[in-house]
């Protein structure tokens, strides 16, 4: 079975160096090629199976894998060897090895990344001027502006802020938009277009071609609106949206819908000719809508009512803050903030707090597994952790179940961190099937992080592996990891905080995976226990200021006669 799989692997990647000698210098391959591709694909799964997602997903994925370059002979280069080398030398996996010394962290807290998209969305479709700093500059973000650019808003990156200036409110160009991979660009563009007699098509990268769009396809006839998979049998983008404009005044979002595309909608809705009103009723994601959105349209000057889960929005232009106060990101600051647990230390982070659902429940969390949080509360306020030693009690079976089941899937990681931490300290440790059930964690996805971070899961029971546990000199080897998403990613890095010192690291075999939502995180984290970011902050404040002179004098300068130029 092993052999035939890796049968499989071998042929993946002899039809990836093919595919990239048909794209040649080209970003990717035709449209007419990819199709011909995928037809011949579908009509040979036919043959042998009715799975969709064999013939649709399946695909996707063939085309978007990606591979390590082929290592560089030994021989390559030398006289007479008949080797071709191909590509840099590879690096098999990152290493997670930090210091185990008390953490000195003390920075601007990284702002909330949907809500910074939130205002960037309504400053761009209003034409109105905004300043949103300190931004995370990360990928949905930068897809988001270039996409509102694209459509004839006028955003600029200027270091860590985003800038908007005063422009003609966006219009609905029949185009051909890519939001990149992430659901929330997609929903504040398509809920846009949905008010106006227009039609859009969307492409993005893997992520939103796997998605499974199908309940937005059945809800947004409701809208007066249509969205049409362009290829067969597909659940995701590339997708067509095709909108008649007649948008009635009350909807009622169904319980299959994403809550973003109901915050979308709000959003978008003071763009309507008309009063929109939406129902949540009893949708799961009720409370995450209303927090998402309502901040966001008071805070711009909008008109809206809540009463009984119906919101209403008055349409009327937004008067947009020229530098609005955004909190902090709830998830990436829960992983700062829990850096103290392994390590000791201090952390302190410049920034709001959230009051959205998931982070009052990340809050409750942090607090519930040992993390002593101190508010300062009020304007420019902050939140920091101060442990003398590393703390290393933390039983996931103290966290309350209600708390672990409003975590999001970006935080959802988070408590198997820290119990993680405590398992490789030397304490007891648990994560009960009950636990992962109300963070909606497959079993075998845990266990599979468990296991490179070193630690064994049975019975709900963790406790470390004997390759851990036994010392032959040499140290613990733990096992490439390939995380699959961020979050995971940062799991697996706050875990190595707590190795035992004979571990060599942990490895983590995509990086860039965390890279794309947090492109700061492995500077700051490789500077750990004092990130070189504070070093040079504090060395450029204790740094004497160099006074310019301006020196005067009786001279003056003449220039001297220009020659006279010759007449033609």
């Amino acid at each position: 079975m092993t052999e035939i799989d890796r049968d499989i692997l071998r042929l993946l990647l002899k039809r990836h160096n093919l595919i990239e000698r048909m794209r040649g210098s080209r970003p990717r391959l035709d449209a007419s090629e990819e199709k011909y591709l995928r037809e011949a694909w579908q009509k040979a799964v036919a043959r042998v199976s009715r799975d969709a997602d064999l013939s649709g997903r399946f695909f996707a994925l063939m085309q978007d894998a990606t591979f390590l370059p082929r290592p560089a002979s030994p021989d390559a280069g030398a006289e007479g060897a008949d080797v071709t080398p191909a590509g840099p030398e590879r690096r098999d996996a990152f290493n997670l090895a930090p210091p185990r010394k008390p953490v000195e962290l003390s920075l601007a807290a990284p702002l909330d990344c949907r809500e910074t998209r939130a205002w960037l969305f309504l400053a761009a479709a209003s034409g109105r001027p905004v300043r949103l700093v300190p931004c995370l500059m990360n990928d949905p973000l930068v897809d988001l502006l270039k996409a509102l650019n694209q459509l004839g808003a006028a955003a600029t990156r200027e270091r860590d802020a985003v800038v908007t200036r005063a422009a003609e409110p966006l219009a609905r160009p029949d185009k051909v938009v890519y939001v990149g991979d992430d659901l929330w660009n997609l929903f504040l563009l398509l809920a846009f277009y949905v008010a106006k007699p227009s039609r859009v098509k969307f492409l993005g990268e893997t992520g939103l071609k796997l998605a499974d769009l199908s309940s937005t396809r059945r809800f947004l006839p409701l809208l007066g609106a249509r969205f049409i998979n362009v290829i067969p049998r597909s659940s995701g983008l590339p997708a067509r949206l095709e909108c008649s404009g007649i948008v009635p005044g009350l909807v009622e979002l169904p319980r299959d819908v994403p809550g973003e595309l109901g915050a979308a909608l709000l959003l978008a809705a003071s763009f309507f000719e008309r009063e929109f009103t939406l129902a949540l009723g009893d949708h799961p994601q009720r409370e995450d809508v209303l927090a998402l959105a309502l901040p966001v349209l008071r805070g711009a000057g909008i008109a809206v009512t809540e009463q009984g889960g119906r919101v209403s929005v008055q349409p009327g232009a937004p008067k947009i803050p020229a530098e609005p106060r955004l909190p902090m990101d709830a998830g990436l600051a829960s992983y700062l903030l829990a850096l103290t647990m392994p390590l000791g230390g201090t952390v302190r982070l410049a920034g709001a707090w959230s009051e959205a659902p998931e982070a009052l429940a990340a809050r409750e969390t942090l607090l519930s597994m040992g993390l002593p949080l101190k508010d300062s509360g009020g304007e420019g306020g902050s939140i920091s952790v101060t442990l003398d030693a590393p703390r290393e009690a933390a039983r996931l079976s103290t966290v309350p179940t209600e708390a672990l089941a409003r975590l999001s899937a970006g935080l959802a990681p988070l408590p198997l961190a820290l119990a993680a931490c405590a398992a490789l300290s030397g304490v007891e440790a648990d994560a009960p099937a009950e636990a992962l059930e109300a963070l909606r964690c497959p079993p075998a996805l845990a266990a599979d992080f468990f296991a490179a971070a070193g630690l064994e899961l049975e019975d709900g029971s963790l406790r470390p592996s004997p390759e851990l546990e036994r010392d032959g000199g040499k140290g613990f080897n733990a096992p490439a990891w390939n995380a699959p998403s961020p979050s995971w990613a940062l799991a697996l890095a706050l875990a190595a905080c707590a190795r035992p010192e004979r571990c060599h690291g942990f490895r983590l075999g995509n990086p860039g995976v965390l890279t794309s939502l947090y492109p700061g995180f492995w500077a700051l984290y490789n500077g750990l226990p004092r990130p070189a970011a504070r070093q040079r902050d504090e060395a450029e404040a204790e740094a004497p200021r160099r006074e310019h002179r301006r020196i005067r004098t009786a001279t003056m300068a003449v220039l001297p006669p220009e020659p006279e130029a010759d007449e033609w």
